[in-house]
């Protein structure tokens, strides 16, 4: 039951927005002016420490945990509807970050996009010594530099600019305490007066020393997001030691637990803004595995799985971490809160997880310790810089590129050598070579310009892993893993094309290679009857059909072997995923994409996940499941996503419920990886486009994440409904 206060916040929060601080330019002017001088990275430093002492400190009326971003405003109007994303642009990111003259056209021409970048800090660490202790680690650090080494000079400024930035976030926290003990000493409710009490108590304690009951772990778990908001972590994890202490002493009731946890949820959905109807940040993560191997699950998983339910908002977006010897009852538990209509939770399954990312160096401790990010980008907790998407690939247009269908990407190409399939084959091995090149060096553009900037992200520096024993930057290599993520996006068109080419051309014979190109190029003009036979009788992906499966395998293992030749900027490995992200890939590479030999138009979608193409999986959910569980999930080790539309009717009684925990656990014990459902069917979709002012709340998920249909673009509108409605096992 949501008490009078959470009801309160939760109706603030859908009318709040972001407008931006107005005192932030100016407050990062006025110290510039006064480090004239100084070595750059000890300006940013005290730039960003000027900015915490100086920044407005705002307390909301009745939240129990506080900090609060200026610039987020109430609007009176009522609820505010989501923001449509606008469309994509064309055009190398040359503003941003260099990009060589011959890859420019990569760019401009849909091959490559452009991605976010996302970040967990250290949470074990600052809730076991504090933001005290990480300064306590860069004295000690600073102290075995040698002070004869000129070397060390640039080292120890960075260290210096680290504690610099702690001391000036320790200061905020203080601010906090010092305003919340104004208010309370103003405050005439004695029982808000407590409140206040406590608030300033809490906030002079964390986040500069460890938490030492519940209430003041929900607020270090809030301070330590609001230093560098994007993935909340395993916040059961770090919450549960101080609630299970005090439910043992008996200084905690439940109730008021959960009314804290709802507290953070709200805040957690302001930071993201009500706006933000395709946010993709806030992306929290629940049970899994401790770094030991056994189970994490505890009393404070279930806890946050009530107030999914019952606060249903759209963020934060909450995953649930499977592996086998997950308790039945917390799966019963997660799916149930599905019928919150928020659109979460996800599932993902540590069992392919864990194994990816050892694959690619990541310590077995630590890679059991993962959490999520964004849409669905894996990373370690507090210690990588891998939640970045560097960008993303339009599969089937190198498809396009092996064709001669994309002269200003690959010339000179003669259909007249491709004899055979594995002619066609290897000339789009040697096609994924030049588009892997092209995104090497855009990353290498990239990730240099990243790590050019003062300290490279002080924030992160401070609160990632190793960054502070290594002095070295966050974007510069400090973290302890540092991968580089290529989203695919459309492999299974890819897939379903090859199929097409091999049965059309060199086995069935009905067109000749040159012919079936001129028929693209025509957009199937005078080929509509072929389009509609490869449409419904050919082979496609997710139908668990032998030959179309191994290709999507092939397809995902060749690419990966490409990349992995070439290292990022910063380290570690090029790593593959599928999800296609906030930025809706798949509608925004189908629309610059001409047509492709699957059977697909010029302008239409591409696959949006890992999946099949939208209602090419005729042959039901478990065959759609096979299929998918059969891919090379070990080479996947982050950001991957499968859309399955199911009954909404599944969630109306306990048979229902128990067949989608089925579902799930079916799927992740044959090999797959991630899940994430839409509980709509067609006919309510068709619907909501006829009446959007009707159907605001109706949640679905669109790539790695999900928003209310009526907020989205109309092509993404009916790409959705044109995905295969299951109706279970």
């Amino acid at each position: 039951m949501l008490t009078d206060r959470v009801l309160a916040m939760k109706a603030r929060a859908l009318r709040s927005r972001h407008v931006g601080n107005p005192r932030a330019s100016e407050l990062w002017t006025e110290s510039m002016a006064q480090t004239e001088g100084e070595p750059a990275v000890l300006r940013e430093a005290k730039a960003i420490a000027h900015y915490y002492r100086h920044q407005e400190v705002i307390f909301r009326d009745g939240e129990l945990l506080v900090g609060t971003p200026p610039g987020l405003i109430e609007d009176s109007g009522g609820e505010i509807t989501p923001a449509v994303f606008g469309r994509r642009t064309w055009e190398a990111p040359t503003g941003w970050w260099p990009v060589p003259k011959e890859v420019e056209p990569f760019w401009c021409k849909g091959m490559l996009s452009a991605a976010g970048n996302h970040t967990t800090v250290d949470y074990d660490t600052i809730f076991s010594v504090g933001f005290a202790g990480l300064i306590e680690q860069i004295n000690e650090r600073i102290a075995r530099l040698s002070p004869d080494n000129p070397q060390n000079a640039e080292q120890r400024n960075f260290l210096k600019a680290l504690q610099i930035v702690a001391e000036g976030y320790i200061d905020l926290s203080n601010r906090y305490g010092d305003h919340a003990e104004e208010l309370a000493q103003a405050e005439v409710d004695p029982d808000r007066k407590a409140e206040l009490k406590a608030i300033a108590r809490n906030c002079r304690r964390v986040p500069a020393h460890p938490p030492t009951n519940f209430w003041e772990a929900c607020q270090c778990v809030w301070f330590s997001f609001f230093f560098l908001p994007d993935a909340p972590g395993r916040v059961d994890q770090y919450l549960y030691p101080c609630y299970a202490r005090e439910i043992a002493e008996g200084t905690l009731d439940r109730d008021f637990a959960q009314e804290l946890v709802c507290c953070l949820w709200t805040k957690y959905f302001e930071s993201a803004g009500a706006t933000s109807g395709v946010s993709a940040h806030n992306h929290l993560t629940l049970g899994g595995v401790k770094p030991d191997g056994s189970d994490a699950s505890n009393d404070v998983t279930f806890l946050c799985l009530d107030v999914v339910e019952e606060l249903a908002l759209l963020r934060p977006q909450v995953g649930v971490r499977w592996h086998k010897g997950t308790p039945p009852k917390l799966l019963s538990r997660a799916v149930r809160a599905l019928r919150g209509g928020s659109g979460s939770p996800d599932f993902c399954s540590d069992e392919q997880i864990v194994h990816a990312l050892v694959n690619v160096g990541v310590s077995l401790e630590d890679a059991r310790d993962f959490s999520l990010s964004g849409c669905h980008e894996v990373i370690v907790t507090g210690k990588a810089q891998m939640g970045s998407v560097e960008g993303f690939i339009n599969m089937p247009m190198i498809l396009r590129m092996t064709l001669g269908l994309e002269p200003e990407l690959q010339r000179d190409v003669d259909l007249s050598t491709m004899v055979s399939f594995e002619d066609v084959w290897s000339r789009l091995v040697g096609s994924m070579d030049l588009v892997a090149e092209a995104a090497h060096r855009s990353s290498v553009g990239r990730d240099r310009a990243a790590a050019l900037h003062p300290g490279g992200n002080l924030q992160a520096s401070l609160a990632v892993k190793d960054c502070i024993e290594r002095a070295c930057g966050y974007t510069q290599g400090g973290a302890r893993y540092n991968f580089c993520n290529w989203d695919v996006i459309g492999t299974a068109n890819l897939a379903d094309s090859l199929i097409a080419v091999r049965k059309v051309v060199f086995e069935e014979g009905l067109l000749t290679l040159s012919e079936l190109t001129e028929t693209l190029q025509t957009d199937w003009e005078g080929q509509e009857f072929l389009r509609r036979r490869i449409e419904r009788e050919l082979p496609h992906f997710g139908n668990e059909d032998p030959e179309s499966d191994v290709v999507m395998q092939q397809i995902i293992t060749t690419l990966d072997a490409i990349l992995k030749r070439r290292k990022p900027y910063r380290g570690g490995e090029y790593i593959l995923g599928t999800t296609a992200g906030g930025e809706n890939m798949h509608i925004e590479y189908g629309r610059v994409t001409g047509a492709t030999p699957d059977g697909r138009k010029r302008g239409e979608p591409l696959a949006d996940s890992i999946g099949s193409v939208q209602g090419r999986d005729r042959k039901g959910l478990i065959s759609l499941l096979n299929s998918v569980a059969s891919l090379p999930h070990h080479l996947l080790p982050t950001a991957t996503t499968l859309n399955v539309k199911l009954d909404p009717n599944l969630l109306k009684d306990e048979d229902g419920l128990r067949n989608v925990a089925a579902i799930i656990e079916a799927h992740f014990t044959t090999g797959g990886q991630q899940l994430q459902f839409t509980f709509v069917n067609r006919e309510i979709l068709l619907e909501a486009k006829k009446h959007p002012d009707q159907y605001r709340h109706l949640m679905v998920r669109v790539a790695g994440y999900c928003a209310p249909f009526t907020s989205l673009w109309e092509d993404l509108q009916d790409e959705i409904i044109a995905r295969t409605e299951h109706g279970g096992c």
